[in-house]
């Protein structure tokens, strides 16, 4: 059995454009926090080898050039624009963001802390649906999640109390008597125990922005 912090036995194999692209998602990501955005070195079919910091995939004139940051600092780069459709091979500096997907540097929340900005900002979401709403952690909520929660709380509660302040949308909550908040690498929002209890799970990895329109329709979509 793979210990959890293996990371090769998590690695699934991909092609250099595929992993490029995935390589700039995250990158992306990063860069907004001001974090480095990954490093790597393609191996061309010509031999030559290049190294930098993979900023992006785009399509040109029916094939694919990957851009690289190869020095320089992101105000005055040096860059690279290569074809995806001559590298032969891709090496990446460091793999583990490719399984271990980036976080925010945000302190993590204790479950005290976030269980007292439920209860505070409960009071506008009950006073949209007209009755009292138990809004809970969830009890698998690990460091990542409690951080993402801490950040996206206002967030939630603002588009919970928006759906409830529209008719149709405080009719649609009305069989639900609870809603759980945790988090999870995508965006999933369910039902359980038939519509009694709204389970809310935001995202804990950057590569994943969570906006009050994304939430609102996918929250709207369920109901």
């Amino acid at each position: 059995m793979a210990r959890p912090d293996d990371t090769l036995e998590k690695l699934t194999a991909a092609s250099p454009r595929g992993l490029l692209e995935e390589l700039a998602r995250i990158g992306a990501a990063l860069a907004k926090l001001e974090r480095a955005r990954p490093e790597v070195e393609v191996f061309l079919a010509s031999g030559q080898a290049l190294r930098g910091r993979i900023v992006r995939v785009e399509e040109e004139r029916g094939g694919h050039i990957a851009l690289l940051h190869t020095a320089g600092p992101p105000r005055n780069p040096s860059v690279a624009y290569v074809r995806v459709d001559q590298i032969a091979a891709v090496t990446v500096s460091d793999a583990s963001v490719l399984v271990h997907a980036p976080t925010a540097d945000a302190p993590v929340p204790s479950r005290l802390e976030l269980s007292r900005q439920l209860v505070a900002r409960n009071d506008a979401l009950a006073g949209a649906l007209g009755r009292p709403l138990l809004i809970t952690l969830a009890t698998d909520a690990n460091d990542d999640a409690r951080r993402a929660l801490g950040l996206a709380l206002p967030l939630v509660t603002d588009v919970l109390t928006a759906v409830a302040g529209d008719v149709m949308g405080k009719e649609a909550l009305a069989p639900v008597m609870a809603i759980e908040l945790g988090g999870a690498t995508g965006l999933e929002v369910y039902f359980e125990d038939g519509k009694q209890k709204l389970v809310l799970r935001v995202p804990t990895v950057l590569t994943q922005p969570l906006s009050h329109a994304r939430l609102r329709a996918t929250i709207e979509a369920l109901l």
